[in-house]
């Protein structure tokens, strides 16, 4: 048995060989390199860097208080947009949770149809709904009213960020929800609580790790994004993310670009680090033990929460004992609490239609305004025709970058299939002494946000003479593919029964045998599934790729967002459109193999 596994020693360092180089080369070292320069003095606008005397002046330097009002800016946006997010979320994760199973399906789909669509298609969705001549504004105006700005404020970047990221808040609060025993809630009511005051205190309390989870998840994503606030912002509000950009790519200042992206970096480590907390604090949870399991109820702090509880509540009761002595203001006090149960009830049920409605809407939007006559976006549109999709065989510039992108998509999902799941399955059958620490060294990706991957990858592609190269871009949607595959068929493995393989061993198969013929058949469906969700993710990436692209290497999202940024034309909804299409039956698909409600964030 020793011969054994001293012989697969070397095995589970060559699984994950390929990885670990692809990763060092086109993510970590860049990421090192170009921090490296964040002591030095640049020249803006002409890209050059004095490297004699390092200093932190660049930090100092960040500390100007038109820095500080972008820093603030971006925490106030990515904080109400996180918040309206849980208002509009969770009464939708709530509604999940019940009903029978096909009311669940449907949400689930429309929820996760806009999540797999391209954020640039969404983006283009919500500006033709809240452009200055949108149906919004129309609205407005028809009830009298003058016409609001959207685009090219704060509000307008909130409501762009809001429907792109409250899914995920969905998903988060859903996960929760569903290890949640009702039953306690029905226990309340027979008490006598109300139905408002049974949610309020046992059904809210179980779901906060979810709320909690899915509030930093949210927050992190609205504080690092880039392609919604550019476009929803019309380039006039300064976020941090494109602050690093300007930085970077125009003014050519990159060891202050690289000074702001480690701020950028530092918040949104702080983030992950607070989310993983919550996430693995919700995968312990069951129906038994709640999120009260290591609650200290002897401890002075505990004590005196209580007491100060019980002397309010002892006020509230003696109050209502009052009032009840009259058997009028009993009947009153029993009417208003069942109006207000049923107002309720109705406005809850009011904000879940306008909230799923509010996240699907801009990919119909899309889609219809496609079909117009006239040369520009109008919806509704004016007249019908398909003339725009048949002049997209004419836009050769188009047709090359859908080219470049199934080209980076084909061969980065290839690619990471083979080396991602060579990862998953060292992970999982093999022992490390620092297992967690390689775990979180294959998914660290995740943790960075896209625009400083993106700077950094071109800035160290320039260094090795790969700028505008297919090469650079190509390893980079390597990386970003593989840690889909590694995560998704990691989830697999973990919970895969070991014993099955132990017995093909134990019947003469060899490990590859073992893997080939018993393992693979089994997983395959999260493999073939982890390979669709890279597809999509490599065929939609736009952050890290707008810093790569040139000359030939443009890819088809890139270019869309290019020509957002200057204005809405009939082509690119056209091609927006084809992107819905595509994401529809990628979860088509998905649902086909394993089931929608399998996914998760």
């Amino acid at each position: 048995m020793q011969k054994k596994r001293a012989r697969l020693e070397p095995a589970k360092y060559l699984l994950l060989t390929p990885s670990t180089v692809i990763l060092l080369l086109a993510f970590f070292i860049p990421i090192l390199y170009l921090f490296t320069l964040c002591v030095y003095h640049g020249i803006p606008g002409s890209g050059l860097i004095d490297y004699t005397n390092p200093n932190l002046d660049n930090f100092i330097r960040f500390m100007d208080p038109y820095n500080i009002k972008v820093l603030v800016r971006t925490l106030r946006i990515a904080f109400v947009a996180t918040a309206v997010s849980l208002v509009i979320g969770y009464p939708i994760a709530l509604s999940m949770t019940k009903g029978s199973n096909l009311k669940k399906s449907i949400m689930l789909a429309l929820l996760l149809t806009p999540l797999v669509t391209n954020v640039v298609a969404r983006t283009l969705g919500l500006m033709i709904i809240f452009g200055n001549n949108g149906p919004v504004n129309k609205i407005i105006k028809m009830l009298g009213f003058e016409g609001i700005k959207f685009l090219g404020e704060e509000f307008g970047i909130v409501l762009g960020l809001v429907q792109v990221y409250t899914p995920y808040m969905v998903l988060s609060v859903k996960a929760v929800l569903e290890n949640t025993n009702f039953n306690l809630q029905e226990a309340a009511r027979d008490l006598g609580c109300s139905k408002w005051q049974a949610f309020r205190k046992v059904i809210l309390p179980l779901s906060m790790p979810g709320v909690v989870a899915g509030s930093l998840f949210v927050f992190l994503l609205s504080f690092s994004s880039y392609i919604t606030p550019k476009l929803m912002g019309k380039g006039t509000i300064m976020t941090m993310s494109m602050y690093v950009y300007q930085q970077g790519m125009s003014l050519m200042d990159w060891p202050f670009a690289a000074a702001v992206a480690i701020v950028l970096l530092v918040v949104s480590l702080i983030l992950v680090t607070l989310y993983n907390k919550m996430t693995s604090r919700i995968e312990r949870m069951n129906d038994r033990t709640g999120m009260y399991r290591n609650t200290n109820y002897s401890s002075g702090w505990h004590l005196f929460k209580a007491r100060i509880k019980d002397f309010f509540y002892d006020i509230y009761a003696s109050v209502m004992r009052k009032l009840e002595q009259s058997e009028s203001t009993k009947k009153t006090l029993r009417g208003l609490s069942a109006g207000f149960e049923t107002v309720g009830t109705i406005l809850v049920k009011v904000l879940v239609v306008l909230g799923v409605i509010f996240i699907i809407c801009p990919l119909p939007i899309v889609l219809i305004s496609s079909f117009t006559e006239a040369n520009l976006v109008y919806f509704p549109p004016k007249g019908f025709s398909v003339k725009w999709y048949v002049g997209l065989l004419e836009k050769t510039e188009y047709l090359n970058s859908f080219l470049v992108s199934l080209r980076l998509a084909f061969g980065a999902v290839a690619l990471s299939l083979i080396f991602g799941t060579m990862v998953a399955v060292a992970l999982t059958r093999f022992k490390f002494r620092f297992a967690h620490a390689l775990r979180t060294f294959f998914l660290s990706q995740m943790m960075v946000p896209g625009v400083i991957f993106g700077l950094a990858a071109v800035r160290f592609a320039a260094r090795i003479g790969w700028n505008a190269s297919f090469k650079a871009l190509f390893l980079v949607h390597i990386v970003i593919c593989s840690t889909y595959v590694i995560r998704t068929v990691l989830s697999s493995l973990i919970g895969f029964d070991v014993s099955i393989e132990e017995a093909a061993r134990d019947l003469g198969a060899s490990s590859w045998q073992t893997f080939w013929k018993v393992t693979f058949p089994i997983i395959r469906p999260s493999i073939i599934v982890a390979g669709l969700f890279s597809f999509i993710t490599s065929l939609d990436e736009t952050t890290v790729s707008v810093f790569l692209v040139g000359g030939q290497t443009v890819t088809l999202p890139v270019r869309i967002f290019s020509q957002l940024e200057y204005g809405l034309e009939p082509t690119i909804t056209c091609i927006s459109s084809l992107l819905v299409v595509f994401a529809l039956i990628i979860l088509l698909v998905i649902d086909r193999m394993i089931g929608l409600h399998k996914f998760k964030i």
